[in-house]
Parts: C-alpha cells; sequence; structure tokens
C-alpha cells in the first residue's frame, strides 16, 4: 500500500476527546504520523491504513468523523545545494602585508592585516 494523508473533521470539546482521539487513531496498524489541530478539529493522519477505518475508529469513541482529504503526503521541501546557491558566500583570502597605524600619542593603534 502507498503512504497517504487523510485529514478529518472531528469535534474536540475537552482533553478528553482529545485524548480518546489520539488513541483511538493510534492503535490502527499502518499510522505513521497523527496530528490534531484543537483550534480547527481537523485530525491529520499520515501512513498505510484505510481511511475508512480510520473513520470507523472515531466512531467508536462516539465521534462524527468528515473527510476533508485524502491524498499523498506532502514531500519535504529540498534543502538548498549551497554549492549551487547564487548567494553562497565565497572568500578568497590572499596573502597582505601588516600594516600598523599609530594613532595616539602614547603609541597605542591598530593593527591592519
Amino acid at each position: 500500500m502507498t503512504t497517504k494523508k487523510i485529514e478529518i473533521k472531528v469535534n474536540i470539546d475537552c482533553e478528553k476527546c482529545k485524548h480518546a482521539i489520539m488513541e483511538a487513531v493510534t492503535e490502527l496498524e499502518g499510522v505513521n504520523i497523527v496530528s490534531l489541530d484543537q483550534e480547527k478539529g481537523i485530525l491529520t493522519v499520515v501512513g498505510t491504513m484505510d481511511p475508512v477505518c480510520v473513520a470507523e475508529q472515531l466512531k467508536k469513541v462516539k465521534q462524527k468523523p468528515v473527510v476533508i482529504s485524502v491524498g499523498p503526503p506532502k514531500k519535504p521541501d529540498p534543502k538548498p545545494d549551497p554549492k549551487k546557491d547564487p548567494c553562497f558566500p565565497y572568500y578568497y583570502y590572499t596573502p597582505r602585508d601588516m600594516i600598523s597605524v599609530n594613532t595616539y600619542e602614547s603609541g597605542s593603534g591598530c593593527t591592519i592585516v
């Protein structure tokens, strides 16, 4: 089976509901990632499980699941290769002479390399 991402609308009234939802879904075989947006009431499940099984598990904990979407999970953004990045800082070091600058009467100053 292929990995898929399922988004389901659920009712989250309290911490007990949240705990029951998370526990019911994590018991399923093939579940890799479970996240719950409590403000929006959206449960996101990623794995090889069947979406119907997820909905049935939620019904067992007295939820009325509404499937929003089923599809492939979002692929992670590729990290840019620093060697191909035009903004990659290149540093060139060339041999320089040491210059001493005295600015005060006491002889203190700075050295420029």
